[in-house]
């Protein structure tokens, strides 16, 4: 069974992507084999936004927030986690060192395991 992965992020937030996904594989969060990364910003217009959310969330085995500044104020990402956390799937938040901001939009979340960068 592949590990499906639903990456939460800011759209201002689209170039820490791949760094991200990077980090996830070196600390062996996710094998490097058989990883699906599910993407909220794909979708079709007119598609009902908050119903794709749930499913995707739904059938991930992780969700991985990029936490930022953009994140913190995000209506979306804050709902992916939410909904996350709802759900009860195991959250995995990369923030850079010292983001108070970011830190403190996820402090209420259960289930999370929290990853520094240091600022590039």
């Amino acid at each position: 069974m592949s590990e499906k992965i639903f990456l939460s992020y800011a759209n201002e937030d689209q170039h820490l992507v791949q760094g991200v996904l990077d980090a996830l594989r070196e600390r062996r969060l996710v094998s490097s084999k058989g990883v699906v990364f599910l993407d909220p910003h794909n979708f079709a217009p007119g598609e009902d936004l908050r119903r794709m959310i749930k499913e995707q969330i739904s059938s991930a085995t992780k969700v991985v927030i990029i936490a930022s500044d953009n994140s913190a104020g995000s209506e979306w990402v804050n709902y992916e986690a939410g909904m996350a956390a709802a759900l009860d799937k195991p959250i995995v938040v990369f923030g850079r060192k010292g983001s108070g901001k970011a830190a403190s939009f996820i402090r209420a979340l259960p289930n999370v395991q929290r990853i520094e960068l240091e600022a590039a």
